[in-house]
């Protein structure tokens, strides 16, 4: 134990904390909290759905995974054979030998990271740059050329499929099928099937890339440093009082101070952005092994996302990380709820978010959200919906980013605020199906990677991946996050990664904890 980690349990604050959990540990509340989870746990329900939980994943009876298998062992010679030519070429001996073409390598699909960065902060410097919107096009395909040839020519098993494969291809064979029967603009049709399909590839790119937990610990890491670093420069806008526009809060809610942004230039995806990393950073502090040094860097890190968290005052990012925060108790110990009950209702002392919270609460929120709020944008949307039941209006025809970028051919679109009622208004119950049965195939996986993780380390990542996702499906529920192409990608990258912990670590050498 270095000084510095004595020092830190000697400290005032250190022991507070202690005590405080001790408390909490031995308290009658959690005493009655334990003895009804006991009640629960040995239920004949919490039976049912424990055997469902631990149904492991059977690859080798899927007709998919049998025809990859056979692909393999077909083109195996001929592969040993290109991988022969590809070891004496010239390029390939210089390229061996390059430590850039190393750190290439490396960190090609782990930069993915950084995507939210590169997009707006590339937009902002390279804006009137005609070819910098296909940046994330270009990105894509460099990667997906990668991991084919990686495979090609240096792996010797199929590609690799997990449980989401098959929902995923129902969904992106409905969008096609919705584009080509149902678009009344066909390049509106397009650009709204392209933002669902096009991200959602961002999943098999980074399964097959997946290979060892060194690669997934890599990405985190790099994801939660992003996060910290927009945790960081919130708190910095904050102190430095920088402007916030008059139409992100109600004129009738009055002044609310700053709502950090961050470089994302939005609160509530800001906030969004925390859903996803603020679980995952946790996990990370509290694994066993990690050193005192590393676990202070991301401790810090956390604070930075927690604190921002709160300064952007979106009301629903606060709901969808209460979400993930109850998801991640539940997943790893139960008997956390109720730290979190308290720390939660510690926030509500906070005179921002009391004032915001008590605006929601209050029959002027209601009569302004249903003139020209939320509730009115939810109300024409279901009418639209009703009236479009099978196939909806159209991909990109209504109340998303598409949609409000070509209002000379929709004048009458909004934003929607609510991503599900947007894509039922879009795509019909043809669509929502398609996403209900993907988001759905999502979770159950998802929980059977955590009772499927092999250690205490291993479950936290798991779990804090997995609440990042559930805060994320909650939080679309008032926002539409997943018209932004960053937190698409980050939700995809995410889901590969707790699928690999939880059904493809043991495939690989387990390295040590990065």
């Amino acid at each position: 134990m270095s000084m510095l980690e004595v020092w830190f349990r000697q400290s005032l604050i250190y022991r507070f904390i202690y005590s405080v959990i001790e408390i909490i540990n031995h308290s009658f509340i959690s005493r009655v909290v334990e003895c009804i989870g006991a009640v629960i746990v040995n239920s004949k329900t919490a039976c049912f759905l424990r055997r469902r939980a631990i149904k492991p994943y059977r690859q080798h009876s899927s007709f998919i995974y049998r025809l990859l298998e056979c692909i393999n062992r077909k083109t195996m010679g001929f592969r040993d054979s290109m991988l022969g030519i590809l070891r004496e070429s010239l390029v390939y001996r210089i390229l061996s030998t390059s430590k850039v073409f190393h750190i290439f390598n490396v960190l090609l699909i782990p930069c993915v990271a950084f995507y939210a960065l590169i997009d707006e902060i590339g937009r902002e410097i390279f804006g009137n740059v005609s070819f910098f919107s296909l940046w994330d096009e270009a990105y894509l395909l460099i990667c997906i050329i990668y991991v084919v040839l990686y495979w090609f020519f240096f792996k010797r098993e199929s590609l690799n499929i997990t449980p989401l494969d098959a929902p995923m291809f129902l969904l992106i064979s409905v969008s096609v099928f919705l584009f080509l029967v149902n678009s009344l603009y066909p390049r509106l049709g397009f650009d709204g099937m392209r933002v669902i399909v096009q991200y959602v590839l961002w999943f098999f790119v980074i399964n097959s890339f997946l290979t060892d937990d060194k690669k997934a610990y890599l990405i985190i890491r790099l994801m939660v440093y992003v996060g910290g670093l927009m945790g960081l420069h919130g708190i910095y806008q904050y102190i430095m009082k920088v402007p916030t526009p008059a139409h992100w809060t109600d004129a009738a809610e009055g002044a609310t101070g700053t709502r950090v942004f961050s470089f994302v230039g939005s609160p509530n995806i800001l906030g969004s952005i925390f859903i996803l990393m603020i679980p995952l950073c946790l996990a990370l502090v509290l694994q066993k092994d990690r050193d005192f040094l590393d676990r202070s860097v991301f401790f810090i890190l956390l604070g930075a996302m927690g604190i921002s968290l709160i300064l952007t005052l979106s009301r629903g990012a606060w709901l969808g990380a209460a979400a993930a925060l109850f998801v991640f108790c539940l997943s790893v110990n139960p008997r956390w709820l109720l730290l979190l009950m308290v720390g939660g209702s510690g926030v509500f002392l906070i005179p921002s978010v009391m004032a915001r919270i008590k605006y929601l609460l209050s029959p002027q929120y209601f009569i302004n959200s249903l003139t020209a709020g939320r509730l009115m944008r939810y109300q024409k949307g279901w009418e639209l919906f009703t009236q479009n039941k099978l196939m909806g209006v159209g991909l990109g025809h209504f109340g998303g980013a598409v949609a409000m970028n070509n209002k000379d051919l929709i004048p009458d679109t909004f934003y929607m605020d609510n991503y599900w009622l947007k894509t039922m208004v879009e795509m019909g119950s043809i669509g929502i199906a398609a996403f209900g049965v993907l988001i759905l195939v999502l979770i159950i996986w998802s929980v059977r990677s955590i009772k499927h993780s092999r250690g205490y380390s291993t479950k936290l990542i798991v779990s804090g991946g997995f609440a990042g996702l559930c805060g994320v499906i909650v939080h679309n529920l008032v926002e539409n996050v997943f018209e932004v192409p960053y937190m698409v990608v980050y939700f995809w990258v995410i889901a590969s990664i707790v699928l690999y912990f939880g059904f493809r670590q043991d495939k690989y050498k387990q390295g040590q904890i990065q």
